[in-house]
């Protein structure tokens, strides 16, 4: 799930028409982590969003693996709306695939997992995920245009955690069409108290956006991680 939220980070004013294949490395520590490729279908009235991350095969067997989440939706007053959004995760053991569906105001209704999710007592209801977008459609709204690339903030629900991805403002002046941000990841809900203390809840981290015909087309993500700095880097 961590892959997707990563992506997600890469990743609401009126949407432009846009058809974008985007494919980024990824690194820990310096060492090839794997590789990301986000495929985004933007423009009234409907939009789709597929989204694949591939762990190199050395890393695959000490690793969970593999993840990919796809969406599709409609543009309804400038605002994404999506209806039906899955997302496939491929560890060492076994395949993990959940299904939402959301009602016509994009508020989720149904879920489907498989196997199963386990039940939890900090587990967050369907209810309390209403106003958050799956992560394939956070990549959407990150690249659709605004007047200030550098805040925009939105929440993101995986099937089973709520997360909060925001953008709080320039880290230093423009350089060119180039613009870095300061972002946050926040734990909303959906995890265990021991992760929801200040300490641990939030992360800073940088992204570079660049703009292009209208858009913002993220060009690196880098944030500190316990396993040394972490990058993703959007190939050529």
């Amino acid at each position: 799930m961590k892959n997707i939220i990563l992506l997600a980070a890469l990743l609401v004013s009126t949407p432009v028409a846009a058809n974008e294949t985007l494919k980024y490395s990824t690194t820990v520590a310096g060492i090839p982590l794997g590789k990301i490729k986000v495929v985004v279908d933007t423009g009234e009235p409907d939009y789709s969003v597929r989204a694949n991350f591939k762990m190199i095969p050395f890393l695959r067997h000490i690793f969970n693996g593999d993840a990919n989440a796809r969406v599709a939706g409609s543009v309804v007053e400038g605002r994404y709306v999506p209806q039906e959004s899955i997302f496939r995760y491929e560890g060492r053991k076994k395949e993990q695939r959940t299904t939402i569906r959301f009602d016509g105001d994009g508020v989720p209704v149904d879920l489907f997992a498989e196997p199963p999710l386990r039940e939890k007592s900090y587990a967050m209801s369907l209810d309390e995920a209403a106003g958050s977008v799956d992560p394939a459609t956070a990549a959407a709204i990150l690249m659709s245009p605004r007047e200030k690339p550098c805040e925009i903030a939105f929440d993101v629900f995986d099937g089973s955690k709520r997360h909060r991805i925001s953008l709080l403002g320039q880290a230093f002046a423009a350089r060119g069409n180039t613009v870095t941000c300061n972002g946050l990841y926040e734990r909303v809900n959906g995890f265990k108290a021991k992760y929801m203390t200040p300490e641990l809840r939030t992360w800073p981290f940088a992204a570079t956006l660049m703009g292009k015909d209208g858009m913002w087309i993220p060009l690196k993500i880098t944030a500190d991680t316990k396993f040394g700095p972490a990058s993703a880097t959007l190939l050529d």
